[in-house]
C-alpha cells in the first residue's frame, strides 16, 4: 500500500471558493490521503461546510479553532498529521486530479525529499491569466537544497510558497510557520530547502492559484508588513552568519539590499506614515 500523505488546508472566509478546493482533493488519482481542514474561527459558513465534508469522507479530519492566521492554521494541521508527506493547499485554490501522484512518483524515482510542480494562475471567471513553470524543458530537473536557495536569491526561483509541493513529513517533524507575522513562506524557505540532498522539480503547471479580485484592488501595506519583510532578511542573514560555510552569505546581503531597496520605492510611504489607533 502507497504511504498516507497529510494535505493541510487552512480555512478563513472562503465560503465561495472551499468546496471546489476540497472537491479537487476529494478527487486525486492518489487515494490514501489524510486531508486537514483547519477552520481558523471563520465567521461565514466554512465551519459547516468542513463538518460537511468530514461525515461524506472518512479521510478529512476537522479542525476548529479560535482565529490565529495563515501560520497558525497550517501549524495546527502539522501537529496532527500522519502522513510520511505533507503537502498544503490553500482553500481558495484547487489541484490538478494527478497532482498528489505526479508529485509523490517524482520523490520515489528520484529519492527526493521535496517535489515541485508549476502553476497556473487563474482569475474568478477560472480563465489562466499566467502559467509559471518550474523547469526550462520539459523534463524533470534535480537540485540540491542549497542550490534552489541559491536561484532565489539570484531571483531565478519564483515560487517561494509553501504550496505547489510535496514534503518528506520528516522536514517538518520541529520546523513551524512563524505564528504574527506576514511573508510566512519566506521565513521557513532557508530551513525547509538547507539540507535537502534532492529537490526535483516536474515539468507540469498542476497547481491552480486563484488571484481573487479582492487580493489585487484595495490591498494596502500596513507599516508592520513592511517590519516583518525586513525583518525577514534580516534573519536570513543572521543565519548564514552562523554557519561554517559562508558560501551563501554574500548571496544573502546582496539579494537582501537589492529586494529592500525595491520593497521600499513601492511602499515606503507606507514607513512614513503615523500608526493609527483603532
Amino acid at each position: 500500500m502507497k504511504p498516507l500523505i497529510s494535505v493541510i488546508v487552512p480555512i478563513y472566509k472562503v465560503e465561495k471558493y472551499l468546496t471546489i478546493c476540497v472537491d479537487s482533493l476529494l478527487r486525486q488519482s492518489y487515494g490514501n490521503l489524510e486531508i486537514i481542514l483547519v477552520d481558523d474561527g471563520s465567521p461565514d459558513e466554512c465551519p459547516a461546510i468542513c463538518d460537511q465534508y468530514q461525515n461524506k469522507d472518512n479521510r478529512i479530519k476537522v479542525i476548529h479553532k479560535k482565529n490565529g492566521g495563515l501560520s497558525d492554521a497550517r501549524n495546527a494541521g502539522l501537529d496532527i498529521a500522519q502522513g510520511e508527506y505533507v503537502a498544503f493547499v490553500d482553500s481558495d485554490d484547487f489541484i490538478d486530479e494527478d497532482y498528489i501522484c505526479k508529485l509523490y512518483d517524482a520523490l520515489q524515482q528520484n529519492r527526493a525529499s521535496i517535489a515541485v510542480c508549476g502553476i497556473q494562475i487563474i482569475d474568478e471567471s477560472n480563465k489562466v491569466t499566467e502559467q509559471i513553470c518550474v523547469t526550462q524543458d520539459k523534463k524533470q530537473e534535480l537540485y540540491t537544497g542549497r542550490e534552489i536557495i541559491k536561484k532565489e536569491l539570484q531571483g531565478e526561483w519564483v515560487l517561494v510558497t509553501a504550496w505547489g509541493a510535496l514534503y518528506d513529513a520528516k522536514i517538518f517533524k520541529e520546523l513551524r510557520f512563524p505564528c504574527g507575522r506576514h511573508y510566512e513562506d519566506e521565513y521557513v524557505f532557508v530551513s525547509v530547502f538547507e539540507n535537502q540532498e534532492c529537490v526535483v522539480c516536474i515539468p507540469e503547471n498542476i497547481y491552480y492559484y486563484l488571484q481573487r479580485a479582492d487580493s489585487i484592488m484595495g490591498v494596502t501595506y500596513k507599516k508592520q508588513d513592511c517590519m516583518d519583510y525586513f525583518e525577514m532578511w534580516h534573519e536570513r542573514i543572521d543565519y548564514f552568519q552562523t554557519k561554517e560555510d559562508r558560501e551563501l552569505l554574500a548571496p544573502v546581503i546582496q539579494s537582501c539590499l537589492a529586494w529592500n531597496v525595491l520593497y521600499l520605492a513601492m511602499n515606503g510611504q507606507v514607513m512614513e506614515e503615523p500608526e493609527k489607533d483603532y
